[in-house]
């Protein structure tokens, strides 16, 4: 199941430079912060605070970047940090709401516990206030070999 998802995630990187040439007239980028609750299969609660880069190209496709840090720990286990890139496909509700599902790759850190990487998979949706201010909240289960974490997250977003 991972290697499926991992060879999603390299088509759509892999096609992305021909749609982003395509519509490079149209690239936006776009900022967020917030915060993330990391619930894995291990019990452990983890939370961090989150931030992604993202630049979307047209309605339909952006690719975004995230780190998180931890803030909250667990029965002795903490958060160091995890990174990811995702391939992100939207879908326009209204000018005010857009539903999203992206593919990836994540790794994650942790005290005690060691360095973790595997496909990463979710989905969400995020309510426009403004033409460039916006809320996001997304759910994206990180599947590693140790086991899956799931992440909860709720964050600001800014377009540029």
């Amino acid at each position: 199941m991972k290697l499926k998802f991992a060879l999603a995630a390299a088509a759509a990187l892999v096609a992305a430079p021909a749609y982003m040439s395509a519509s490079a007239q149209q690239a936006d980028v776009y900022v967020s912060g917030g915060y993330t609750q990391f619930n894995g299969d291990g019990g452990a609660d983890l939370g961090g605070i989150t931030g992604r880069v993202g630049v979307g190209f047209g309605q339909h496709f952006a690719i975004e970047g995230e780190g998180s840090f931890g803030v909250n720990d667990d029965s002795g286990t903490e958060l160091d940090s995890e990174l990811g890139v995702f391939g992100v496909a939207k879908l326009p509700i209204s000018p005010q709401f857009d539903i999203f599902a992206r593919a990836g790759w994540s790794r994650i850190e942790t005290s005690p516990g060691g360095d973790q990487d595997g496909a990463a998979y979710g989905v969400g949706g995020q309510w426009n206030l403004t033409e460039k201010d916006g809320i996001r909240g997304d759910w994206t289960r990180h599947d590693y070999d140790v086991g899956d974490v799931d992440a909860y997250s709720l964050s600001y977003v800014r377009k540029f």
